[in-house]
């Protein structure tokens, strides 16, 4: 099942049906935070609350609708992205409130403990973090001064971050995905910080790991940034985001055979910063 995070509602997405449901509520209001899922339970990962930056971290149960607390962060961080590879969930980058971060944490689910690894070369928040090819991605985001183009990756066995071909585009608060081995990076914004309400983008890049090249592919119906986006089958679903003025409730589909967007169900409520997983059922 599909999952979307944002302000306190979740809202779950039936690929059957193309329906949205509500299915239960986060314990407090968060902006910004982090979502994945490790052994079945969604985990929600910093964030802000208002004014203030969050370390805390919590598992949602969806078959028993509760939520468990785990341990903090070393560091506050909104803005930030997490990914699940191998094994252990890593906390990339974000804004502690003060300062905009290029340090990473990784929670290891057995030992039950966060521990930082290496940083990343750039300060980011708002950006877009994936998983391909045992490798962790950081896309985009901005590190004060500006939106950024520039792309780095992880390799856990050697804790080095390398760099990788830039976009065409420099986009904060960029939604990342994968599918059928590449990456896709989808909407975002270049918006200096004294004009916030500056356009988004519509378009779309695509990044091919085996020859380090990003190539433009179709356009959303609308421009946006902090979109959720998650692989749901055989498709990329994109979910909600904001458009400059409006937080929208647009789902949007991309079908990489065919190279087109196809708009699915709205969402129940318009949303931004919404996180987008996927919940397998168990059997």
């Amino acid at each position: 099942m599909e999952m979307a995070e944002g302000s306190t509602g979740i809202e779950k997405y039936n690929r059957r049906t193309n329906s949205w449901t509500s299915v239960g509520t986060m314990t407090g209001r968060r902006l910004q935070f982090g979502v994945a899922v490790l052994d079945g339970k969604l985990h929600v990962v910093g964030g802000r609350d208002g004014l203030k930056t969050l370390n805390t971290v919590e598992a949602y149960d969806p078959s028993t609708n509760t939520w468990t607390q785990l341990s903090p962060m070393s560091t506050h961080r909104h803005g930030l992205g997490v990914g699940v590879l191998e094994g252990p969930l890593y906390a990339v980058g974000g804004h502690d409130g003060w300062s905009y971060l290029n340090t990473v944490e990784r929670w290891d689910p057995q030992a039950r403990q966060w521990s930082y690894v290496a940083p990343m070369s750039t300060s980011r928040s708002t950006v877009g973090v994936a998983v391909l090819n045992n490798r962790l991605y950081a896309v985009g985001g901005r590190d004060g001064s500006s939106c950024l183009r520039t792309v780095e990756c992880y390799d856990p066995h050697t804790n080095k971050w390398t760099p990788c071909a830039p976009m065409a585009r420099r986009r904060g608060g960029v939604a990342v995905g994968v599918i059928s081995g590449f990456l896709y990076a989808v909407g975002g914004h270049d918006a200096p910080a004294s004009n916030p309400c500056a356009s988004r983008f519509d378009c779309v890049e695509r990044y091919d790991p085996a020859t380090d090249t990003w190539t433009q592919v179709a356009c959303l119906s609308v421009g946006c940034d902090s979109a959720g986006v998650s692989l749901l089958g055989d498709r990329l679903f994109c979910v909600g985001g904001y458009d400059g003025q409006t937080y929208l409730n647009l789902v949007h589909a991309y079908n990489p055979q065919t190279n087109e967007w196809t708009q699915m169900a709205p969402l129940t409520n318009g949303r931004a910063g919404a996180c987008v997983v996927v919940v397998k059922k168990e059997h």
